[in-house]
């Protein structure tokens, strides 16, 4: 195994695999990239991460097949792999069929990202790059001292790799425990795999759920199916359970798609305030619906939560809801309107209305949403609001889960389904609090790391002794400054833009080392002595790359010219020295 890469990517879920899928696949083969090599690392082994493990099969994704063929939709498709390889996902379908509107169970990603990876490597070979998958996790990341060195990764085997650039796609990282009931046998402070409930609980014990949106509803039919017959009860503060998602086509922007809504927020000389994304989004609901409709209409939380059931699956039931098709359309440009958005009005949708926008953003099939209406009817399952707190009650060995009324409901199994920790600073991550503690790393006020909104690039603290900072981020991680990054799409345009800039990028640095300067040194002078014009002396003006690098404008590059750059200089003309210790 070798110790020395180009690039070290950490994490190996949705958005590590692929990003190093998207490198391999679209980034320019020329003396830039010559000998470039790739490091993937997951503690798992890259097999798709927390969210897409083999486990259960009534995980189901929350969005359609043909919603994640649009975000891994290249050369090695979602829906192209399944159709070749029908083998990897029958046997957790059942008797379901897989077509573009089809809600597969999570592993199944999981098993099309493990085989999208090994494409990937297979793919490099032949593009005269590496990629090596590590199963090793990554404890701490030490900066280089100066810029000609690299970054060392230190892993829990004790090992030490070397990368000239790192990218963090840490995915959802589990929150530190904190309260005396979490260190109970009975406490389980992540709810995956959901195999290990369905393995340890007893079918008959009695179970409470911290959470009542997307992975309450998996653990909740992970246990129904697996035949528990005990009670569940899931409580929130809110008690909300997700919408539920009818049948729906991609919704087409009006006036909102990426490009356009780019060039008008790039020449608005005021911020977006609520009131102005309001009007943008319903003005779109709009015109899919056909009609006006009022918030009140998509809103309930004045029903119980099966009279809600019933009427979400009504309203779903063998027709369409525009409405949905709109707000699932915003993954093309929910980054930019957050980025726009004034301060205040961050701070009051992160208060006020992010549980809302979770709510009815992030649905559930309509198949999952009758399975736990079946399960409220029986009685096996309640859904109460009020959640206040929890604690373990030693004279009677159960936990208690405390809300608002006064009212205390023991149960004798305690499950955690609240989602990752947003704050880095609560994450359960070595490698994360090694990365603050050197300053690496400063946390993002709406949650994750902070990074430049352009790039991705990871900004350390204010006062950290770095002397240079070549760490990007991407994926959840980034939530802070993207406000919604769990989409398969989003994620992948993300992976995308990454590779583009680091193409930029290694080509820029090629273009810096001294022996590519005499190289094109020469060419310019026999160029100019060929067609008998004066040379422009080099320091009569700045550079104009480096300009635009300085100023943050990497819009205004021609990468396609930097992909010719690459394609076109004949390997002959040009030697590429041994740069292990710049570029390994």
């Amino acid at each position: 195994m070798r110790r020395n890469y180009t690039i070290a990517i950490v994490g190996g879920g949705a958005s590590g695999v692929g990003l190093a899928a998207r490198m391999v696949e679209a980034l320019p083969i020329g003396l830039s990239t010559a000998n470039l090599s790739i490091a993937l690392f997951d503690a798992r082994g890259c097999q798709g991460g927390n969210a897409y493990a083999d486990d259960t099969p009534s995980n189901l994704m929350n969005t359609t097949c043909g919603a994640i063929d649009r975000g891994f939709g290249g050369a090695f498709s979602f829906l192209g792999w399944a159709s070749e390889n029908p083998h990897r996902w029958r046997p957790l379908l059942g008797e379901r069929t897989l077509d573009t509107q089809a809600y597969v169970p999570r592993p199944v990603v999981g098993r099309y990202l493990a085989d999208l990876l090994a494409n990937a490597r297979q793919k490099a070979a032949g593009r005269r790059l590496e990629l090596d998958a590590i199963a090793e996790e990554v404890v701490d990341i030490e900066p280089p001292d100066t810029p000609e060195r690299n970054y060392s990764v230190h892993t829990e085997s004790g090992t030490c790799f070397e990368a000239r650039y790192i990218y963090l796609a840490l995915g959802h990282l589990d929150r530190v425990k904190s309260e005396d009931y979490q260190y109970q046998d009975r406490y389980y402070h992540n709810p995956y795999p959901i195999s290990r409930l369905i393995e340890e609980i007893p079918r008959d014990a009695a179970v409470g759920i911290i959470g009542t949106r997307l992975s309450a509803i998996d653990v909740t039919l992970g246990l129904a199916g697996a035949g528990h017959a005990g009670e569940v009860v899931c409580v929130s503060r809110g008690g909300r359970l997700p919408a539920v998602r009818a049948d729906q086509g991609k919704h087409e922007f009006r006036n909102l798609e990426r490009e356009d809504l780019f060039k008008e927020l790039k020449g608005r000389r005021t911020k977006l305030r609520l009131a102005d994304v309001a009007t943008m989004i319903g003005s779109e609901i709009e015109y899919a619906e056909g009609r006006r409709v009022e918030l009140g209409d998509i809103v309930r939380d004045d029903v119980s939560p099966v009279e809600y059931y019933e009427r979400e699956i009504a309203l779903a039931r063998g027709r369409t809801r525009p409405w949905q098709a709109v707000l699932y359309a915003t993954n093309r440009n929910i980054d930019l309107l957050w980025h726009h958005l004034a301060e205040e009005d961050k701070r009051l949708l992160m208060s006020e209305w992010l549980n809302d926008w979770l709510t009815y953003r992030a649905s559930i099939p309509r198949e999952n949403a009758e399975r736990i209406l079946g399960l409220m009817k029986s009685g096996r399952l309640q859904v109460r609001r009020g959640a206040s707190g929890f604690e373990y009650d030693d004279a009677t060995g159960n936990f208690n889960m405390l809300l608002d009324a006064d009212e205390a409901v023991p149960v004798q199994y305690l499950v955690a389904a609240t989602g990752s920790a947003s704050r880095i600073e609560d994450a359960d991550s070595d490698l994360m609090g090694n990365l603050l503690a050197r300053g690496l790393v400063r946390p993002h006020r709406y949650g994750g790391v902070d990074c430049r909104f352009e790039n991705g690039q990871v900004i350390p603290r204010d006062d950290a002794d770095t002397a240079d900072t070549r760490m990007f981020a991407l994926g959840p991680l980034t939530s802070g400054v993207y406000f919604f990054t769990t989409a398969l799409e989003i994620i992948q345009r993300q992976a995308a833009q990454r590779t583009l800039d680091l193409a930029f990028m290694l080509g820029v640095e090629w273009l810096d080392l001294p022996e590519t300067e005499a190289w094109v040194d020469a060419r310019q002078a026999g160029q100019l002595e060929r067609t008998e014009e004066a040379p422009v002396p080099h320091d009569e003006g700045p550079d104009l790359l480096e300009r635009l690098v300085a100023d943050n404008r990497l819009d205004l590059i021609d990468f396609e010219q930097l992909h010719l750059l690459n394609d076109q200089i004949p390997d002959g003309e040009f030697q590429v020295p041994d740069r292990d210790t710049k570029t390994a």
